[in-house]
């Protein structure tokens, strides 16, 4: 019988919706806590993400990838760059390297540690430190860092707990880890319950989905504490109104003549002040 992850719970209940890649696996809540899961991980081997083709096939587009990244990359970057400067950075499960490209203008060192086998090529071309796995990391590493970054990672990882315990190990004593992850609590799921979008999110590679009490728990569990929460809507007022009327991906381009900078914040602060907005970003300290 399966267990929650954070609460140890077995009352679950079905979410609506479909994983879009695997029809046998089913997304389930956990009716204590409220931790989202899916119904099984055994898809999910041990060296899954070094070749899971999750960026595409061969062969890779680095430039393509660093595109389609870049929005993401760039608001990281200037919500965090205060807390760069002349810093020891890393960036776990750091993808293309976009965030680190740009963190490197301001850090004293900026290291990442990314499985996917294919882009250490091009890290190594561009003469940036990346490490092929967190065990290596270390090993290796002769020193800590006073920043550790994970931006939507720990919804892939089978024991989120583990590797926060060893994540933590790189970290100064009075360092700051920073976890951003998508929210379970996202306003198309749970607040206009759109049909078209719970068939369409839920992926094979996403194992978990927190909301801010879950992800907490899961901080504390690990032995750390909670410094800060921040709700973040990563997708405009355009996206969802498109989802809302023709179901469909891809509104912020489609329905672009809707994009304005202040329309789009005001409707993120509201969406964020219910706890709707579609993604979280979490504080983690030592105690």
């Amino acid at each position: 019988m399966m267990t929650c992850y954070i609460c140890g719970s077995d009352n679950f209940f079905v979410r609506p919706g479909t994983v879009r890649d695997n029809n046998s696996l089913v997304v389930i809540e956990c009716n204590n806590c409220g931790l989202v899961t899916l119904s099984s991980t055994d898809h999910i081997g041990q060296s899954h993400y070094e070749e899971s083709k999750m960026h595409g096939e061969e062969p890779i587009s680095i430039k393509k990838w660093l595109q389609e990244t870049n929005l993401d990359d760039e608001r990281r970057f200037d919500m965090l760059k205060q807390k760069l400067v002349s810093k020891n950075v890393l960036d776990f499960g750091c993808g293309n390297g976009g965030f680190l490209f740009k963190a490197k203008k301001l850090t004293t060192v900026v290291e990442g540690v990314e499985l996917e086998k294919r882009v250490q090529p091009f890290f190594n071309e561009n003469k940036i430190e990346v490490w092929t796995s967190l065990k290596e990391a270390l090993d290796k590493t002769t020193y800590k860092f006073d920043l550790i970054t994970s931006f939507h990672v720990f919804e892939h990882l089978i024991d989120p707990r583990m590797i926060l315990k060893e994540l933590m190990l790189l970290l100064k004593d009075d360092g700051e880890l920073i976890i951003e992850v998508p929210s379970s609590d996202d306003a198309l799921l749970t607040l206009y319950n759109c049909e078209p979008f719970t068939k369409f999110t839920y992926w094979s590679q996403h194992i978990y989905l927190f909301n801010p009490h879950t992800l907490s728990e899961l901080v504390k569990q690990s032995g750390f504490k909670v410094k800060w929460v921040k709700q973040v809507q990563r997708y405009t007022l355009s996206n969802h109104l498109y989802w809302l009327s023709k179901g469909k991906p891809g509104g912020h381009d489609k329905w672009a003549f809707l994009n304005n900078q202040l329309l789009d914040s005001l409707y993120a602060s509201h969406i964020g002040s219910l706890g709707k907005c579609d993604t979280l970003m979490m504080g983690v300290g030592k105690i």
